[in-house]
């Protein structure tokens, strides 16, 4: 849990370098110059009009040297109109993603899709690479992991075909984030020590910080501070070198989190005091305030300083709600409930159980990849156990009346629908399997291959039907219904005959759509070699996908819970069980 407390930084340095990513084709100006536009293009001094007079290069340069929402709005919208009036796609479409930039806290991503409509069958060095980068952005900022890797692909292959080496170095460390947020903390490991080992990064300062951070958090959360430790060192050496305050100031907070993990804690409160006198403009101080609480706190409580340490505690409870709330801040509640609990006061013990419950309950309805389902169920269990301990004792205190008895007896009644909905839920998949453990699962051989009156009206050569039918007798001998990307199209021309004669046949003979007469052979395919191959067995979900034709964990699963209502892993699990019985 020490380790994890980090993870925020990262993700405010990443809307750092992509930020800086996607407006790499923005012209440079010193500080003084862009005051000078400041007071020169403000619509406030010289009147909203002026703006209209202004070039697209002028706007550009105003939005980017404003600091003011309203002003930098403003500026996007006429700079918007301007492009839209010089019919510049190019222009419109950094307009569209000016807007979707100032709304990305809103999880707004209209603009974006703008952009890219705008953009996808043009071949440019930014666009769309630089909007499906924001989107993905956007979508990582809300835990929407699935949603934020698949805009990261695809804007990874389109700087790939433009040959735009900045942004693949910034879209694989994205891809690297996600990896350490779902667990995969190794893989992600290697994939920041891949762009530190490019020659290329040289060039970039902020990618070369980025990408040391993302070893050592990663690093620190695994437990491993002494390997996350000459990373840190780097970075601090090298964020003072370029005079990178704010990548300075959170390589100090990585520096406390890893100093508690070694036992260093008067080091640790150095680097963390250091951290949060800092100048706050520069380090989003939002976004660090409560990790610079949470691992103060923790080095306080070592060095036996517990006052000091609550009140650390407290700041990071008035400043976290449902919105805001992310597993790395979940420590700083248990410790209070631990100091509530100790210290007798059950009215507060209670309030900060009650609102870490509702907090977890609705950062885990939306982020189901961060842990199993098992995992989530036991530990919000334990939660609601804790809180109903507490409501027990302060009734107890307070009324031993009836209406105690009456209360506690509700809620068992409560707990015992749900388990009982629970178990017969269990009972139904467990049935569910046998079912699936016993069917024998052969490819059947078309019985009946006659053209009757009925199949008529398919309006198909009789000879035509017959052909396709042996074809596809073949094709499920062969199994080619293993291919990745199979579809009705190319195993049409792979038959002689177009799709709309193959898609009638299938339909009528095989009762099911081509997708689900696909799907169907695959998922079959799949537990044909889960019951018989030991070393399948042990494959990930994704690679079991994979060998049977799947393109993604996620439709494989999909299919196999449609076919047969169960999920893969709940049948691999338990005919593991059922295979050791035997």
């Amino acid at each position: 849990m020490l380790s994890n407390d980090i993870n925020k930084v990262i993700k405010m340095v990443v809307t750092l370098m992509i930020y800086t990513l996607s407006l790499i084709n923005a012209c440079l100006y010193s500080q003084q110059d862009q005051n000078d536009l400041v007071n020169k293009n403000n619509p406030i001094n010289n009147g909203v009009d002026s703006l209209s007079q202004k070039t697209l290069k002028e706007l550009e340069s105003s939005y980017h040297s404003s600091n003011d929402f309203i002003l930098s709005n403003l500026y996007a919208k006429k700079y918007l109109e301007k492009a839209k009036k010089e019919k510049d796609t190019i222009a419109m479409a950094k307009g569209y993603s000016f807007l979707g930039i100032l709304q990305e806290k809103r999880m707004d991503v209209r603009y974006f899709d703008s952009a890219i409509y705008l953009t996808k069958n043009i071949k440019h060095k930014y666009y769309p690479i630089s909007p499906y980068v924001r989107k993905g952005v956007v979508y990582y900022f809300h835990k929407e992991y699935s949603k934020a890797l698949d805009n990261y692909l695809i804007a990874l292959e389109y700087a790939q075909n433009n040959n735009n080496v900045r942004y693949q170095m910034a879209i694989k460390h994205n891809i690297a984030l996600l990896k350490k947020e779902l667990g995969n903390k190794m893989e992600a490991i290697v994939m920041f020590k891949e762009n530190l080992k490019d020659t290329s990064i040289n060039k970039f300062v902020d990618a070369k910080l980025l990408n040391l951070y993302g070893v050592a958090d990663s690093f620190n959360k695994m437990k491993m501070p002494d390997s996350a430790k000459s990373y840190i060192k780097k970075g601090l050496d090298k964020s003072i070198h370029f005079e990178n305050l704010p990548f300075y100031t959170n390589f100090l907070l990585l520096s406390g989190a890893n100093n508690n993990l070694l036992g260093n804690y008067q080091q640790a409160l150095d680097s963390l005091y250091k951290a949060m006198n800092q100048n706050t403009d520069l380090v989003y101080s939002d976004k660090n305030e409560p990790i610079i609480y949470l691992q103060l706190a923790k080095a306080l409580l070592k060095t036996n300083r517990e006052t000091k340490a609550i009140e650390y505690l407290k700041k990071v409870d008035s400043i976290t709600n449902a919105s805001n709330y992310d597993i790395e801040k979940k420590e700083a509640f248990d410790l209070l409930i631990r100091y509530y609990k100790e210290s007798g006061d059950l009215e507060n013990q209670l309030r900060i159980t009650s609102k870490l419950i509702e907090m977890d309950t609705l950062f885990n309805k939306k982020n189901t990849d961060v842990k199993s389902d098992i995992l989530k169920k036991y530990e919000l269990s334990q939660l609601i156990s804790s809180k109903e301990n507490i409501i027990t004792q302060i009734k107890r205190q307070k009324d031993q009346s009836t209406k105690n008895l009456y209360f506690v007896t509700s809620i068992a009644i409560i707990l015992t629908m749900i388990l009982f909905g629970y178990y017969r839920k269990q009972k139904k998949y467990k049935q569910r399997f046998e079912e699936l453990y016993q069917k024998q699962i052969t490819h059947k051989k078309n019985v009946d291959q006659s053209v009757s009156k009925e199949k008529i009206a398919l309006n198909i050569p009789e000879e035509s039907v017959k052909d396709i039918l042996v074809k596809l007798e073949v094709f499920e001998n062969e199994m080619g219904f293993l291919e990745a990307d199979l579809s009705i199209n190319s195993l049409a021309k792979r038959f002689g005959t177009n799709s709309k004669y193959l898609s009638k046949i299938i339909n009528m003979y095989k009762k099911k759509s081509f997708n689900h007469y696909i799907n169907g052979l695959r998922i079959d395919q799949s537990i044909i070699r889960l019951k018989t191959d030991s070393k399948f067995r042990n494959y990930t979900i994704k690679a079991i996908a994979r060998e049977v034709g799947f393109n993604t964990t996620d439709t494989f699963s999909k299919a196999f819970k449609k076919q047969h209502g169960i999920h893969p892993s709940y049948f691999i699990k338990e005919l593991e069980k059922q295979l050791n019985i035997s």
